[in-house]
């Protein structure tokens, strides 16, 4: 009879183990992969392609971000997972998203001209008058 219990005891002990360690190499084995990014950011006007001194890169929903060097490259400075969106941003450019995905290693991004109207003041030979109360 004492040795039915201590068999039925291993077998317990022994089944807990199993499952511990399955469950821990299952969940290794789906962990994210880290992806350190490079990259270079064009921008792309009617008459010509330049490099970009100074684009915003930037983790969307995060405060991570780095800008662009003089020849227009950029090192992103955490490593990425799969799945996560880089926006790219320069003044008078539209911004760009990027989704990173498995060989997302080096990223080559063109940003394109905006269409963008500067507001001048109005031909108005009327005097403004401010509508705040004198004090």
């Amino acid at each position: 009879m004492k040795t039915n219990n201590t068999f039925a005891a291993n077998k317990s002990v022994f089944s807990v183990l199993t499952l511990f360690f399955a469950l821990f190499l299952f969940t290794n084995s789906f962990q994210a992969q880290s992806i350190t990014v490079k990259g270079v950011v064009k921008g792309k006007t009617t008459y010509e392609t330049e490099l970009l001194d100074g684009a915003n890169i930037y983790l969307k929903g995060t405060k991570v971000a780095t800008a662009s060097n003089k020849k227009g490259a950029f090192t992103f400075p955490e490593e990425l997972k799969i799945g996560d969106v880089l926006v790219f941003s320069y003044l008078g450019y539209v911004k760009k998203r990027v989704k990173i995905k498995k060989n997302s290693t080096f990223i080559n991004v063109v940003l394109e001209e905006d269409d963008n109207q500067m507001l001048g003041a109005l031909n108005s030979s009327k005097r403004f008058k401010s509508k705040r109360k004198k004090q």
